[in-house]
């Protein structure tokens, strides 16, 4: 009976073992100081081509430098200059600062990925999206929904409409526009904890304050200065 309860104690050991270091993904391309800490440890070790990502694992990238990621499923992740992202789970990352492009293959909702940021949690099955951790704090939509999810109390969500509105006013009555502005921002806003962000927007965090924005060139630009990086993988 002992030798039994022994061998069933190894056993499930191995299992929890095997989940804590269960990968995630790979490092298909490290440009400058790239370094990974793995779950449990206080070293940074540095990042290489080929490095196995796995569960817990936190990257981060120093100025100038840059990471493309590979999950499993194939979804890519393009690190930018001066940013982390925590691997809590093979479901979730925790982007805490800096700028990540994401290019999300396709999945059912049970597997859907979800990322934590400071001023929102994205929930994505599959699409193509950067996400501003900086001070700027934004979400670029280029392929497919998101979901954003409030951590804290609800937005006040303004979406382009109410922008395009504003714009149209603002055209044909100029001297009256910041009143007008004033007058309707106290019920422009839809409060909402949750909502869902469309192709081909943008969104601003000021707080709990959500701008959407229809894109711009400025946009295009961005995305293809990722894309080149995904596409010097050799």
């Amino acid at each position: 009976m002992k030798k039994v309860l022994i061998s069933l104690f190894i056993a499930l050991l191995s299992v929890t073992v095997a989940s804590a270091n269960a990968a995630v993904g790979s490092v298909e391309l490290s440009k400058g100081n790239v370094k990974v800490k793995s779950e449990g440890s206080f070293k940074k070790s540095k990042v290489t081509k080929g490095l196995e990502i796995k569960k817990g694992d936190l990257i981060t990238t120093s100025k100038d430098a840059n990471a493309v990621i590979k999950l499993l499923d194939g979804s890519t992740l393009v690190l930018d200059a001066s940013s982390t992202l925590h691997f809590a789970s093979a479901n979730m990352a925790e982007q805490e600062t800096g700028k990540v492009y994401y290019k999300i293959t396709s999945r059912d909702a049970k597997n859907a990925l979800k990322v934590k940021t400071p001023f929102a949690i994205i929930g994505i099955k599959g699409t193509t999206f950067i996400v501003d951790s900086t001070e700027k704090a934004s979400v670029k939509l280029k392929e497919g929904v998101v979901g954003i999810q409030s951590i804290k109390e609800e937005f006040e969500l303004y979406r382009k409409a109410v922008q395009a509105e504003y714009n149209k006013y603002l055209s044909e009555q100029e001297a009256a526009y910041q009143k007008y502005l004033n007058e309707q921002n106290k019920g422009a806003a839809l409060l909402t904890k949750e909502f869902d962000l469309q192709a081909g927007n943008t969104i601003s965090f000021e707080g709990q304050k959500v701008n959407e924005k229809a894109w711009t060139k400025e946009d295009d630009a961005e995305f293809e200065r990722f894309e080149k990086l995904m596409g010097s993988i050799k």
